[in-house]
């Protein structure tokens, strides 16, 4: 493929963009760094006519421009998620937001749009003298036509959702107004962060395990061992650190956000139970970590 920076004319930063992906993170920085190098090389009349010609509109445009031009994103590729809208998202944190989201493992390659939103929302707030309210009350009602695509809806209720963090607001969609509705909600969104969490604790650990236990455990991402089965991850783990003694050692704190995870993730109270017990069980067997599991269960198995 052709690189933006060897691109002069119209018809050359053109063929790059029709030839590239919004499939991929590393596909939308291209594009980004694409439509950037058009800005700074073509005149204002014949960038105009790229933008039309491409065919994807002005708002589209805007937002991978604005990802083009931010040097922030393109070393945090394996960290971001494959959305342009959620990349543009990120573009938009400070700078103490960006390291925070990547300290905290709110920002991953799974996250979405919507709960990078809530995240921010709750980090702004513990960052001023204020607190996050607890009651609000009814501003507007928000009407839609009936036969909405899915995904288009999706898209408008998380720019909804962006919006409403901006300003200090709540959005509750119809869909979620109950009491298990709103623990569902809750649970994914922190589901998400500890995802982010594992994923950046166990980066260097699955860099440098050797590809044929990867594929031995039929593991083509480090995502699939995040998210796969208990007995997939515990077994993974124990095999690069060839033994328990090792494991307790190296991952004892990995193993206690993957229980976590999974209570997050279940629906079945029994399970939830069972998850729970088996922190528990943790706690007693190894108490190097009993602080570490009455943390996890108070401040993330709590309901």
């Amino acid at each position: 493929m052709k690189k933006a920076d060897a691109a002069t004319s119209v018809t050359g930063f053109l063929e790059i963009l029709a030839a590239g992906s919004m499939d991929t993170s590393e596909g939308v920085l291209l594009i980004g760094k694409t439509i950037r190098s058009a800005k700074e090389t073509l005149s204002d009349p014949d960038f105009k006519d790229l933008r039309d010609r491409w065919g994807k509109g002005q708002k589209i445009w805007s937002k991978l421009l604005q990802i083009g031009l931010d040097d922030r994103l393109p070393p945090l590729k394996e960290h971001l998620p494959t959305s342009y809208t959620t990349i543009h998202q990120v573009h938009c944190l400070t700078d103490e937001e960006l390291k925070e989201a990547l300290d905290s493992g709110a920002l991953h390659p799974k996250v979405s749009q919507g709960v990078l939103a809530r995240w921010l929302k709750e980090y702004r707030f513990q960052g001023s003298t204020g607190t996050v309210p607890t009651e609000f009350r009814p501003i507007s009602t928000v009407l839609g036509p009936p036969d909405l695509d899915p995904e288009h809806l999706n898209r408008f209720k998380d720019d909804l959702d962006k919006l409403a963090t901006t300003y200090g607001f709540k959005v509750v969609h119809e869909e979620e107004n109950s009491s298990v509705a709103l623990r569902q909600r809750r649970n994914k969104d922190r589901s998400n962060v500890m995802v982010g969490t594992l994923m950046k604790d166990l980066r260097s650990t699955w860099d440098g395990a050797p590809t044929e236990l990867k594929t031995l455990f039929k593991l083509k991402s480090l995502d699939e061992l995040v998210q796969g089965q208990m007995s997939d991850f515990t077994g993974f783990l124990n095999r690069v650190r060839r033994g328990r003694d090792q494991f307790w050692t190296f991952h004892a704190h990995d193993y206690i956000h993957k229980i976590a995870l999974e209570y997050l993730k279940t629906e079945s109270r029994g399970q939830r139970f069972n998850y729970r017990r088996r922190l528990r069980e943790v706690a007693e067997q190894h108490p190097h970590v009993a602080e570490k599991v009455q943390v996890t269960l108070e401040d993330w198995m709590k309901y």
